[in-house]
Formats: C-alpha cells, sequence, structure tokens
C-alpha cells in the first residue's frame, strides 16, 4: 500500500509505532496517561491526514516547510522542553518525574 492510499487507521499503526520506536531509542517515555497519550496521537494522525505529516496537535502549522519540520513529532524541542519541565510541549513524551 503507498503512503497516498494510507488511511487513519494505517496512519495511527505508523504513528504509534515511531512513538514506541522513539521512547526505546531515547530517554524520554511515553506519558502515563492512557487518555492524554490517546487524544495526542489522535490528533497526530489528524494533523497526518490535513497537512501530509506527524506535527504535534499542539503547535500551529504554518504552511513554510522549514518552520513546520521542526514540529514534526517528536518535535526537534522536545528534549529540551523535557530536561526544562519534565514533559514535551504537548505532554506526549515525559521524563523520569510522575507526570
Amino acid at each position: 500500500m503507498t503512503r497516498e492510499a494510507m488511511g487513519p487507521e494505517a496512519f495511527r499503526r505508523e504513528i504509534t509505532d515511531r512513538v514506541r520506536r522513539h521512547t526505546t531509542e531515547s530517554a524520554c517515555r511515553l506519558n502515563s496517561d492512557a487518555k492524554i497519550a490517546e487524544a495526542l496521537i489522535d490528533g497526530l494522525v489528524r494533523r497526518k491526514v490535513k497537512f501530509g505529516d506527524y506535527y504535534c496537535p499542539c503547535r500551529f502549522v504554518t504552511g513554510n516547510p522549514e518552520t513546520d519540520l521542526a514540529n514534526v513529532c517528536p518535535c526537534r524541542t522536545h528534549e529540551e522542553e523535557i530536561a526544562r519541565s519534565g514533559k514535551c510541549y504537548c505532554g506526549l513524551f515525559v521524563g523520569d518525574a510522575k507526570t
């Protein structure tokens, strides 16, 4: 199946796999609040359908590819945000502190 032919359920599997892989390859982990994590995954899927990539659902998509690329999940600033506040901007990824 080509990416163009993929639908929301395939996108959900794809981003869920990407998020899980990221948490195994990095120091962050998925937010333990399943409702929050699921809502954010839903938002990422909606962004993929609407804009063509998994843009953070909590950030504005400008239409400028250079600017928007920084907000593809996991966004470029998520590690810095986790170090500063214990979670990334949207809360999908967290650090060691309980969230």
